[in-house]
């Protein structure tokens, strides 16, 4: 599986950087990823970026004044990374790039970052022993760490795939095992799916993970959850700047209420360690 998800990533190249940028609707995906973390970050913090991708958070943060450490499964994703940090001439902030499994941050040491983020839903693709990933995140951070996630939501991704008015999904759920992922969040290897076996995750799931593993304080956000399941209309929309401005004031408004957070296309969490 990890080899897989490896393959994957390495085949994905650029797209992973370019899909937070490519519509309007993803843009507020990666603005509502940043609000939820940016109060947070502080210059000269010592953060690690699990599962960084392309590298594009990891260039915020280091434009802040962060000291950043890249950690990625796919060699290609993090030498698309080092491309682009180059770019962004913020080298001076980055403190390594490493390749590897979430599940064995062995590279690290104890108590060793302020902050871990693992955003862009990599304990999606942690079929077996994701315990160990969040136990990893745990033993890596400072005391009073914080750990920043993002997943897929199991009822966000319904709900997009109703928006973007996919027919023959609905009316064979049979062959898109919609049964299957509704009970258990699974979804297997698809034959119309390039993506690796991938997990679909409940609110109260993922709280449940964070807390079980050590982390209190937790807080949950949907992203984007005002906009999920609408974004052919939110792309139209978003030609108005002042329409957009509304938009993104409703998402920062809701994102993060309890009753909101399962309509993301994606989930965030948010834990401190003890």
């Amino acid at each position: 599986m990890k080899n897989e998800v490896r393959d994957f990533f390495d085949r994905y190249g650029v797209k992973e950087w370019n899909r937070l940028e490519d519509t309007t609707y993803s843009k507020i995906n990666y603005l509502l990823h940043m609000h939820f973390i940016e109060k947070h970050l502080n210059k000269g913090m010592k953060i690690l970026d699990a599962g960084c991708g392309a590298g594009r958070y990891s260039i915020e943060f280091a434009k802040k004044g962060c000291k950043v450490t890249l950690f990625d499964i796919s060699e290609e994703q993090l030498k698309i990374a080092e491309k682009k940090i180059i770019d962004a001439k913020v080298n001076e902030n980055i403190e390594g790039i490493f390749q590897g499994d979430i599940r064995d941050l062995s590279q690290f040491e104890d108590e060793q970052f302020d902050v871990v983020v693992c955003y862009g839903a990599p304990l999606s693709y942690v079929l077996k022993n994701r315990d160990k990933a969040i136990l990893e995140f745990y033993r890596v951070l400072k005391k009073n760490g914080l750990l920043f996630v993002s997943v897929n939501n199991k009822w966000g991704i319904l709900k997009m795939l109703l928006g973007n008015k996919y027919p023959d999904f609905f009316s064979d759920p049979e062959y898109w095992h919609i049964d299957k992922v509704m009970k258990t969040g699974d979804l297997p290897k698809h034959e119309k799916v390039d993506h690796p076996p991938r997990h679909f995750f409940e609110a109260e799931e993922l709280n449940n993970l964070l807390i079980e593993n050590g982390f209190v304080k937790t807080v949950l956000g949907g992203s984007p959850c005002f906009s999920c399941g609408n974004a052919q209309s939110i792309d139209e929309l978003g030609k108005d700047e002042k329409a957009l401005h509304t938009i993104l004031q409703i998402e920062i408004e809701t994102y993060t209420k309890p009753t909101m957070v399962d309509n993301g296309e994606f989930l965030l969490a948010k834990g401190i360690k003890k």
